[in-house]
């Protein structure tokens, strides 16, 4: 028998006498909860057999490691409902480990697809959770897009033969949002050290949370995070996707009872990530992803077969910018080892209460019994480990950019553009630092904090202006910025138009200290005889001056004063190629780097 289970213009316009179709688009649908559905198929056992069930000889398509002549279960049902989503689950008994299902499924037109052997979902829950429904064992789920017909086949290799068998056709329902999806709508508000990437929100891929029965729990903290696939089709496109996580939730929670999605969060072949477990991503939420060690785990599956198809890189790039996000969060080092200890249960590899030493990004082959990530996705962990770290690094060495030159926070688009860039190789730490020294923001700031220190105001917009255009064309340096308006009648009549108040102002510009009787005498006499520019040029260029800027660039950018030998080093340098060379070479210097991971843990 079978039962079902139910879930929750344009317009015309004349100007001038022509007429005139305006541009009009219209607002995209906002996302909603969508209604899921679940027809059931009851299978029985191979002992007991179901009235629509039958048992066979062995299966249509041989099974590796199954006898031709095994019992198997088998069931054909052509008029379904449409569905897109199918999963096998039975009576929760640890001991079904070796059992696999061939499903194939009918199109509208009634035409047969091949078979697809699926295997017991090596995803689970932590024993004893307290789901709020069920528990039942199964198949991984296994998106067929519609559908109106399915034949299924269940036979055991080894282990337990499952009895209550069920076949869970899952209609995902439909939502006029699923093609027309705006940004990711997940605000970062945990302000970590590096980027969160792009994230869809449940609501926006149509979570009913109605039929979510699992009141989230949460662990003390996270140390590692854990990759997955799916094993499901890679025959999908991009706007099926919100539809088929609706299916794998509808399933997990439901079908399998573990009252929510498992995974925290999915990645599909596009390079987009979906929110998967209810809890918030910035949590530390427990999942239901790697039985044994859902806790201070963080679940990232890929959306796809990656045992049989190597991993697009958009997916493996958006892998490794939502752990280095998580990871900033809780301070884990991508590179190191931890400690977990295992729940025991499904189909995990280590018994209960078994402490085991793993990377922090490790696969989920690692803990249990099972291919995942498959053959493809594993073998691409070295590189996501590494391409982690370097976010994790690049991350804080931008911040402190950043604040040091543009005296503001970064933006999340800034953070994750300049962080990408120096963690995938395609920057330096001196193609970044000039990347903002030859920003319009930074030379906006450059000139107004010009302005403000010599003149005690702000730059006019014509003045602004002219240093920019005079900044672009190549025609002068920022470093000609304070000489130049020291030299301004304005600065002089700062001073109250006396040579002596002149004079008194550069040694506090340039100096921090007032000048002397004698040097105001000799300046001044010199400004009198042929102008302010050689006094400028000698005060402002005097060896004084000049090691004095090293010291404030040492202070501002490395928190300390420089040594002797630095004021040394540096004072040929200062002298000869300018300030902003000092500061190019002090933010690209390892000290620098070193210095803003203590500055942006």
């Amino acid at each position: 028998m079978r039962r079902t289970l139910g879930g929750i213009t344009a317009f015309l316009a004349f100007t001038g006498g022509l007429l005139v179709l305006p541009v009009y688009a219209a607002p995209a649908p906002a996302p909603e909860p969508v209604e899921t559905s679940t027809e059931q198929v009851e299978m029985g056992s191979v002992d007991a057999p179901a009235p629509d069930a039958e048992v066979q000889e062995g299966t249509t398509e041989p099974v590796g490691g199954v006898s031709p002549v095994e019992p198997t279960l088998t069931v054909s049902q052509t008029d379904t409902a449409e569905f897109s989503l199918v999963g096998v689950t039975w009576a929760y008994d640890a001991a079904v480990t070796g059992t696999v299902v061939q499903i194939r499924v009918q199109d509208e037109a009634g035409a047969w697809g091949d078979w697809t052997a699926v295997t017991v979902e090596d995803s689970d829950q932590n024993t004893g959770t307290d789901s709020g429904a069920p528990r039942r064992g199964g198949t991984a789920p296994l998106w067929t897009g519609a559908s109106h017909g399915v034949e299924a086949e269940l036979v055991t290799a080894s282990g337990a033969q499952p009895v209550d068998v069920t076949l869970d056709l899952v209609d995902p329902g439909t939502s006029d949002a699923d093609d027309s999806l705006t940004a990711p709508d997940i605000q970062d508000t945990a302000d970590a050290a590096t980027a969160m990437p792009d994230v869809y929100s449940r609501a926006q891929w149509g979570a009913d949370e109605t039929i979510r029965t699992w009141d989230p729990e949460y662990a003390p903290t996270i140390k590692a995070a854990t990759l997955h696939h799916t094993a499901d089709t890679n025959n999908y496109t991009a706007d099926q996707v919100p539809a088929m996580m609706r299916s794998i939730y509808r399933y997990h929670t439901v079908s399998r009872g573990w009252g929510d999605i498992g995974y925290n969060v999915i990645v599909d072949k596009f390079g987009r990530l979906w929110e998967g477990r209810y809890g918030g991503l910035a949590s530390t939420v427990i999942g239901a992803h790697a039985g044994g060690f859902n806790t201070s785990t963080f679940g990232v599956s890929m959306l796809g077969n990656y045992d049989t198809t190597p991993a697009p890189q958009a997916m493996v790039n958006a892998v490794e910018a939502i752990i280095a996000w998580k990871f900033s969060l809780y301070g884990v080092n991508p590179s190191g080892t931890t400690v977990l200890t295992s729940s025991g249960g499904g189909t995990s590899k280590y018994a209960a209460g078994q402490r085991v030493t793993l990377p922090t990004i490790f696969g989920h082959r690692d803990v249990g019994s099972t291919t995942c990530p498959g053959q493809y996705g594993y073998a691409r962990l070295p590189e996501i480990r590494s391409a982690v770290a370097a976010q994790v690094s690049a991350s804080p060495y931008v911040r402190a950019l950043y604040r040091d030159m543009m005296t503001r926070d970064p933006d999340d688009g800034g953070l994750m553009m300049w962080s990408t860039a120096l963690a995938n190789g395609s920057l330096d730490r001196r193609g970044a630092t000039t990347g903002f020294a030859t920003s319009l923001e930074y030379r906006r700031l450059i000139i107004t904090q010009a302005y403000v220190q010599v003149l005690g105001r702000g730059p006019d917009p014509s003045g602004m202006d002219t240093w920019l255009q005079q900044l672009s064309l190549g025609n002068v340096r920022l470093d000609n910025l304070r000489p130049t308006l020291m030299a301004s009648a304005e600065f002089y009549l700062r001073g109250g138009s006396s040579d002596a108040a002149f004079v008194n102002n550069m040694y506090q510009a340039a100096l921090g200290r007032s000048a002397g009787s004698n040097e105001v005498s000799h300046w001044a006499y010199v400004r009198r005889q042929v102008g302010p520019e050689p006094v400028i040029q000698a005060i402002w260029g005097s060896p004084e001056a000049g090691m004095r800027r090293v010291d404030q660039a040492y202070q501002y950018y490395l928190g300390r004063a420089a040594g002797v030998s630095e004021q040394q080093y540096w004072l040929p340098v200062v002298m000869g190629s300018g300030d902003e060379r000092l500061r190019e070479e002090v933010t690209v210097s390892q000290e620098y780097f070193l210095r803003a991971q203590s500055r942006f843990p």
